[in-house]
């Protein structure tokens, strides 16, 4: 199953909600473990420039630590679905909101190509590594 989303486009929660025919509620958590009608699990991954996280952007490629902040990272149902994902290549939808409050970017579909549990800034940290398949983007 596919979803209509355009490159590149920045999208809003509601929009959003609506493409994936889900709620978020009050507010989106970083990453939104989901399953297509068929019980296929999909991951909505979201990451804002200005957050509590400290995403890496290269050319291709990212660095995305989740789940938990100021602490030791738990191994959560989303960090889970993280490390599961390499395997299973489970669907991951990528979102980044930049400069406008309220907009999401989306910058394609992701793979997950690696992960550690890493001691950062003091805390244990997951960081997960993940290539764009469609690499006719850039992350800035």
């Amino acid at each position: 199953m596919s979803f209509n989303l355009t490159l590149d486009k920045e999208y809003t929660k509601e929009e959003i909600e609506s493409i994936f025919d889900t709620r978020f509620g009050y507010g989106i958590k970083g990453i939104n473990l989901r399953k297509h009608k068929d019980g296929r699990p999909f991951i909505i991954l979201f990451s804002k420039q200005f957050g509590p996280y400290t995403d890496e952007f290269s050319e291709n490629t990212f660095s995305y630590d989740r789940e938990g902040v100021n602490k030791d990272q738990n191994l959560t149902a989303a960090n889970k679905a993280l490390t599961d994902a390499q395997k299973d290549g489970r669907s991951t939808y990528g979102f980044r909101q930049e400069d406008k409050k309220g907009l999401w970017k989306y910058i394609g579909l992701l793979k997950v190509i690696d992960w550690e549990y890493i001691p950062k800034n003091g805390f244990n940290t997951y960081i997960f590594k993940l290539r764009k398949i469609n690499c006719l983007i850039t992350f800035q």
